[in-house]
């Protein structure tokens, strides 16, 4: 992450170790996810790119978090078609907030959604928009990080929650790649 933050869904711990004489180690840092409510069924309204589709939707809500390397598995990659996700609960659920878990790795031309929505209701035909989210994008090149896009709207009782995550139609001027386009990484939805 580009800065030392935390939310009410997710927090990070960093941790180094120290010893008279030694040279101290390299900072490890550990995230924790909060996921109150896990969807009975995820399905995917547009496909992931074919070279980054994970294991479907499913890879959205199978608490397997990725790392840095977006070539693991554990990332669904979206360049051509948006991130469009429907999680359907077996019962209507009150729900305050989502978090898009996600990778930016700029050199890679892998940046942050331009926006995310989030749509909930009682049936897929229903939805009503909860939330839009349009992350600030990074102005210069920078390591790969992770990031959660937190999503918080006042709570409502949903059965359904469609999220929309855009990604960058044209990378920027200073981008080595610019005018192409960007890609968008998800590994997880969490629901609180």
């Amino acid at each position: 992450m580009p800065t030392d933050r935390q939310s009410d869904a997710w927090s990070m711990m960093k941790a180094k170790a120290f010893k008279s004489g030694w040279i101290s180690s390299d900072i490890a840092q550990l995230f924790f996810f909060r996921n109150k409510y896990k969807a009975d069924s995820l399905v995917a309204l547009q496909p992931p790119d074919n070279a980054y589709k994970g294991n479907g939707a499913k890879t959205l809500g199978d608490n397997v978090k990725g790392d840095k390397n977006f070539r693991s598995g554990k990332w669904l990659g979206y360049k051509n078609n948006n991130l469009d996700v429907l999680l359907q609960f077996g019962k209507p659920t009150a729900v305050s907030s989502i978090t898009l878990s996600g990778l930016v790795d700029i050199g890679s031309y892998i940046m942050p959604p331009t926006s995310i929505e989030v749509w909930g209701g009682n049936s897929p035909s229903g939805l009503k928009l909860l939330h839009k989210l349009q992350p600030a994008q990074p102005t210069k090149e920078m390591p790969g990080y992770l990031e959660g896009f937190d999503c918080r709207f006042s709570p409502a009782t949903v059965q359904y929650i469609r999220v929309v995550a855009r990604p960058v139609s044209v990378l920027p001027a200073w981008h080595r790649g610019k005018g192409d386009k960007g890609w968008v990484f998800a590994d997880e939805i969490f629901v609180n």
